[in-house]
């Protein structure tokens, strides 16, 4: 008899679906139906009659909450909490953070409201004058959140950034808790306190959910850790999916001793290795291991595929980065001649200010493309700005939010009467929404400025109103008694359109929700506040190739790949080079870019690129030198795009032989001998300008100026030793 959870699994992925009770980790190569798992393993576990509601199951993303909510579904299962930490943590304290002071509305700020927060505290303490940005203070407030330390655990150390983080780390948290706020980092900081406060709460949570399942678990930091160890209860039935080979994201807080050091807590753990990889070709697998195993952070284990040997990895070595990037463009439009989906092509590259030369290639080739990671849709101005109006209506101590929208539209106050109200505020116990909202503490203020804050609090009030009736009535409100649209569509620029479109949307957005969704206007707040990213795309009609950094890459595949920049101090990264750990954390990029491929895989460098002004000569990454040879064809960049491969490399460029030399004038070795000669007459190419004509030239040498009418920006005078040029041959 059939069974849907069972028949498709091999025998390791069956046997973590199948485990009992106790804890379980699943050591999940790349592509290796790490989701597929562990949402078996759910459907099994309601199959065989576990609660839904016994069920917490956690990952990072609400694409992936939502995704292994859907397949869990899929398999005849009921309803369980899939969700993200934060998510979750921020559910939880709705219920239960009154024990530690916080309404059960509680506004959640994102980075704009903490940075916004933290530059008053720095005003109000005189530290401003310091010239450390309240960004620098909230981001190191936000490490020290990850690590699980309170201002009374901060050791201030040199310099001026931890000075003001030490006078503001307390001053922040008791902001937050006097607006009934909590940043993203106190969602799950907050929530382990409570539970460790207060051991009945815990012990209910453990007995509310005796299954705990866990995905990306190598993306956990310390504060999670702790949190997963405060939830799982004496029957330790706690199942942790990830890869410490993918483990990407330090720079975000997580740990990758998490996952190495898992057995050590819980001593009793079965150990699953999934290492059938099921995305791509055998050549491309052997390319991945050969790297990752330099690495001595890691559980062993080795990817095997019953897919087919496929193509060599191509690594290419140009002359300069316009180089490059015009021959990754032309070798994309071979393949979409050749009938490839551009949708299942990707460039990634190590750093983001790499896409520029790639971009402007893509686009005078005519390819269409996306960068993958830009500004999101409740990023945007006009999006921030209304969402603040609605925070307000919700929560009006929420001081941050009442601040961004005061003058929006202009009102014409300043931060002398913004000022004022504060004072207003601070000497009677109010916030700036309830002193707007105040005849008689408004009537303290300057005339001009009652009359606007009279029009404000009047849209308010009438927003307050309908409030019941869930967030479009609010939303709609608001744009009207405010002239919203008018503000935002006169100020002249191409943007115009796009920003009352924008808006357009946000009510559609708010629609679906109170119609599909429904819990009012704060549980909307919730879920705009909690989403990672949008996923909606503005036209889904015409097929584009995509652009990102590795680290946006991390979860997708695509059948072709190109990495860009493979250069030493690129990939890896220069502050990488002098720390083994962060090498070992760079690899680990290298290995999810290779991993990333179905079929083909192009590696790209450079033999020189602009940097800082200067033209530096730039050697081969290390990690194209650790690729099983087996498995890698070296060629010039003319030569990978036109057939010449070659195993014969005698003659390459040993890396980083004569890494970040620095040289005014290139050789006929390094260059052809056109991109030297900068005369009139001579058509040249910009990476930002594109294609133009030299019609002057003045002086010599690298402080020559040089002239030049471009095609799409007109005439530009430029210095040789800056200017970047590569002369179009004849």
């Amino acid at each position: 008899m059939s069974d849907a959870i069972l028949d498709d699994l091999n025998e390791p992925q069956r046997t973590a679906v199948l485990h009992g009770e106790g804890p379980l980790m699943v050591l999940a190569g790349a592509g290796s139906g790490k989701t597929r798992v562990i949402t078996r393993r759910i459907a099994r576990l309601l199959r065989d009659g576990v609660k839904g509601g016994s069920i917490l199951a956690l990952t990072f993303t609400n694409k992936a909450a939502g995704e292994m909510a859907r397949r869990v579904q899929q398999l005849g299962g009921g309803w369980v909490r899939v969700s993200t930490f934060h998510s979750a943590c921020a559910r939880f304290l709705r219920d239960d953070g009154k024990r530690l002071g916080y309404p059960r509305d509680f506004t959640i700020y994102d980075t704009y409201d903490r940075d916004q927060l933290i530059r008053q505290i720095l005003v109000d303490k005189n530290l401003d004058k310091l010239g450390v940005r309240a960004s620098q203070v909230g981001r190191r407030i936000s490490q020290l959140k990850n690590v699980g330390m309170t201002p009374e655990d901060f050791v201030v150390g040199r310099g001026s950034v931890d000075q003001c983080v030490e006078a503001c780390f307390r001053a922040y948290q008791d902001a937050l808790l006097k607006h009934g706020a909590l940043d993203f980092d106190d969602l799950i900081g907050k929530f382990l306190e409570l539970l460790t406060e207060f051991p009945d709460l815990a012990e209910a949570y453990q007995d509310r959910f005796p299954w705990l399942l866990i995905d990306e678990f190598q993306d956990t930091n310390r504060v999670q850790y702790d949190l997963m160890r405060r939830l799982v209860g004496g029957t330790q039935n706690v199942c942790v999916v990830g890869d410490p080979d993918q483990s990407i994201y330090k720079f975000r807080g997580a740990d990758i001793r998490n996952i190495l050091d898992f057995e050590n807590d819980f001593p009793n753990t079965e150990v699953v290795r999934l290492e059938q990889n099921y995305r791509s070709t055998a050549c491309i697998l052997r390319a991945a291991d050969s790297v990752i195993r330099n690495n001595r952070q890691r559980k062993d284990k080795r990817l095997t595929t019953d897919n087919d040997e496929g193509e060599p990895i191509v690594f290419f070595r140009s002359a300069g980065p316009a180089q490059e990037a015009r021959e990754i463009g032309q070798r994309i439009e071979s393949l979409i001649l050749g009938g490839a989906d551009p949708e299942e092509i990707a460039v990634f590259y190590r750093s983001h200010f790499l896409s520029r030369g790639l971009e402007e290639a893509l686009r005078e080739q005519g390819i269409p493309h996306r960068i993958v990671g830009g500004v999101t849709f409740f990023e945007r101005r006009e999006i921030k700005d209304l969402l603040a109006y609605l925070r307000v209506i919700v929560n009006p101590l929420d001081d941050v939010s009442m601040a961004r929208i005061v003058n929006v539209p202009a009102r014409k106050i300043g931060k002398v009467t913004l000022q004022k109200i504060r004072d207003i505020g601070a000497r009677v116990g109010a916030s700036i929404a309830e002193v707007v909202c105040d005849p008689e503490l408004r009537a303290e203020l300057p005339a001009r400025a009652r009359t606007a804050l009279g029009e404000l609090a009047d849209a308010l009030d009438r927003a307050r109103g309908v409030a019941s009736q869930g967030a479009l009535p609010v939303l709609r409100t608001i744009v009207e008694r405010t002239a919203y649209l008018d503000f935002i569509s006169g100020v002249g620029d191409p943007e115009d359109e796009a920003r009352v479109e924008n808006v357009a949307e946000l009510h559609s957005d708010a629609a679906f929700f109170d119609t599909e969704v429904g819990g009012g206007l704060a549980a909307y707040l919730q879920h705009v506040s909690l989403l990672t990213h949008d996923e909606r795309h503005v036209d889904d009609r015409i097929p584009k190739v995509s652009l990102m950094t590795v680290h946006a890459a991390k979860g997708l595949e695509f059948d072709h790949v190109f990495v860009s920049g493979l250069e030493d101090a690129l990939f890896p990264h220069i502050r990488s080079l002098e720390d083994d750990g962060e090498i070992e954390e760079e690899r680990r990029l290298m290995y999810v870019a290779l991993t990333r491929g179905r079929r083909t895989v192009w590696l790209g460098a450079c033999r020189t690129r602009m940097l800082n002004g200067q033209l530096v000569r730039q050697g081969v990454s290390q990690f194209v030198d650790e690729i099983d040879e087996s498995c890698l064809l070296r060629a010039d960049a003319d030569q990978a795009f036109g057939g010449g491969y070659r195993r014969d490399f005698d003659d390459w460029d040993e890396p980083g032989s004569d890494a970040g030399e620095v040289f005014e004038y290139a050789t006929e070795d390094e260059f052809s001998q056109a991109e030297c000669e900068l005369a009139e007459g001579v058509r040249v190419v910009h990476a930002v300008y594109g294609h133009g004509t030299i019609t002057g030239v003045q002086g010599s040498g690298h402080t020559a100026k040089i002239q030049v009418r471009f095609e799409r920006s007109g005439d530009r005078l430029l210095v040789a030793e800056h200017a970047g040029l590569q002369v179009v041959p004849r």
